[in-house]
């Protein structure tokens, strides 16, 4: 029988013990590995999930603009003599329940307002200023609580901000007004796509904008809006002394449409024989820029749909064949 030294015996357990701690450490590490890789792989399903919910989500907000749409054109042909879009009204508010959530809408009036591309007019695929259009503009500001040296310095500066010109028109603002601001850029010289771009107009500050931008609006062609002699506010006198001129005071506009009868007006015609109007030389121009009907509807959707939530603001414009478009889309907080 061979004999094996002490030495070597000790080594042997030695080199058991170490490859026994190798073992171990690689278990270890494998197991710490595969929990990685099966977080990874969890997070990866979760996300996956996360981001098909969030897109079903998102169709359904589609479908809501889509039955918003049909709604709208439904208002338009009953001639919209629409009590729950005037006065008091905060509009026509739908819900439709899914499976995992629901769709909430809410369809409001949105027609009157000062369209802030009017200021311009389209004259050989280039955008000139409208001189009216910015005295209507004064107009309102000064309903507002401006003075006329104000409105008309803001007029200029938002009409120079939208023509297609470099030329600055008086008290206005062209690039090299914004060249020097820091840090500096240049004018748009086009029209608006969102109400957000009046921060970046030399004037409109934070108070002015707060100030105007409730009966402001950017609608996607450079034309007046006719104002809804049915669905018009107290609040919006301004957009009535604006359209009329110097003489229509504020007082007399908000008399007039306190005054509107329950039923609504069945014309425009009914709407001007009011009594503020009276001894008023109105041109046809004017006259016409009223209706009784609605011409554009803000519809804003909400969906909830197990864990997402997506909230969608369309603007509908309505043709005069009562055909409805969406004008503009903004996924985001409703507000």
């Amino acid at each position: 029988m061979t004999h094996i030294p002490h030495r070597f015996l000790h080594r042997f357990a030695d080199d058991r013990g170490a490859a026994l701690v190798t073992i171990l450490l690689l278990v270890a590490i494998m197991s710490v590995g595969a929990a990685l890789a099966f977080e990874r792989i969890g997070f990866s399903v979760k996300r996956a999930t996360a981001v098909k919910t969030h897109d079903q989500a998102r169709l359904y907000a589609l479908g809501g603009e889509a039955m918003a749409l049909a709604a709208a054109e439904e208002l338009y042909k009953a001639n919209a003599k629409l009590v729950a879009l005037t006065g008091a009204g905060e509009g026509q508010r739908v819900s439709y329940q899914l499976d995992g959530g629901a769709i909430n809408g809410l369809l409001s009036d949105a027609t009157n307002c000062f369209n802030i591309n009017s200021l311009v007019v389209p004259q050989h695929n280039v955008y000139i200023a409208d001189q009216a259009a910015m005295q209507r503009f004064a107009h309102l500001a000064h309903a507002l609580g401006l003075s006329d040296f104000e409105g008309e310095k803001l007029a200029a500066g938002l009409a120079d901000w939208l023509d297609s010109d470099s030329r600055s028109l008086p008290s206005g603002a062209e690039d090299y007004d914004y060249a020097a601001l820091s840090p500096p850029y240049r004018a748009a010289n086009t029209l608006m796509v969102d109400i957000s771009e009046l921060r970046l107009v030399r004037g409109f500050t934070p108070e002015i904008r707060s100030l105007l931008e409730p009966q402001l609006c950017v609608r996607h062609k450079a034309e007046p809006v006719k104002l809804n002699a049915n669905t018009l506010k107290v609040v919006d006198a301004p957009l009535l002394v604006a359209l009329v001129g110097k003489g229509l005071d504020l007082e007399a506009a908000q008399r007039a449409l306190a005054e509107r009868p329950a039923g609504g007006y069945a014309d425009n015609a009914a709407f001007w024989r009011h009594r503020v109007f009276a001894g008023l030389t109105l041109e046809q121009a004017v006259r016409s820029r009223v209706t009784v009907k609605p011409q554009a509807f803000d519809a804003k959707i909400s969906v909830t749909y197990h864990d997402a939530t997506v909230e969608l603001v369309s603007t509908l414009a309505l043709g005069d064949d009562g055909r409805a478009e969406v004008i503009a889309r903004r996924f985001g907080a409703i507000y």
